[in-house]
């Protein structure tokens, strides 16, 4: 680890909307803020960035891409020997739905990403009681913010 800082901002010099950032740490201070390349940010939205401990991949969330499944998707990007990042490629349906995922950690030990997401799954009904209406719509799938886990192994 080498405590380098990454974090979104927006920035007027940046290239998009909201894009990431990283501060180095050099010699017991952080260098000025360096935007990531192209291969990461966009004219769009690039955001909630997840650095593997080692700093070979970065998992983060991009908005409303052209290949992405829904309205947010995560994205994953590895660096190279030189230090620089690769073309992001979004993870696929087995962890993007059509409704927004964001906020990613992936426990490298254990080979499982964890990750909020929006997923609802919701159809009109009728009810017996409020009760049952409160059931139904606190249920796993109801559009609201959840936390999912999806046991993956990262490969370049």
């Amino acid at each position: 680890m080498n405590n380098n800082l990454y974090f979104t901002s927006d920035a007027v010099t940046g290239k998009g909307k909201d894009d990431i950032y990283v501060c180095k740490y050099v010699e017991g201070a952080y260098l000025r803020r360096e935007i990531l390349g192209d291969s990461i940010n966009t004219e769009g939205y690039e955001f909630n960035s997840f650095v593997s401990r080692n700093e070979e991949f970065l998992i983060y969330s991009r908005y409303n891409s052209e290949d992405g499944v829904g309205s947010g998707d995560l994205y994953i990007s590895f660096k190279d020997k030189g230090g620089y990042w690769s073309t992001s490629r979004q993870l696929g349906t087995s962890v993007n739905t059509k409704y927004m995922e964001y906020c990613p950690f992936y426990d490298e030990e254990n080979g499982v990403l964890y990750f909020t997401s929006r997923r609802e799954e919701l159809t009109p009904m009728k009810f017996d009681d409020i009760t049952q209406f409160k059931q139904y719509v606190s249920g796993d799938r109801n559009g609201l913010s959840k936390i999912y886990k999806v046991k993956i192994k990262i490969e370049r």
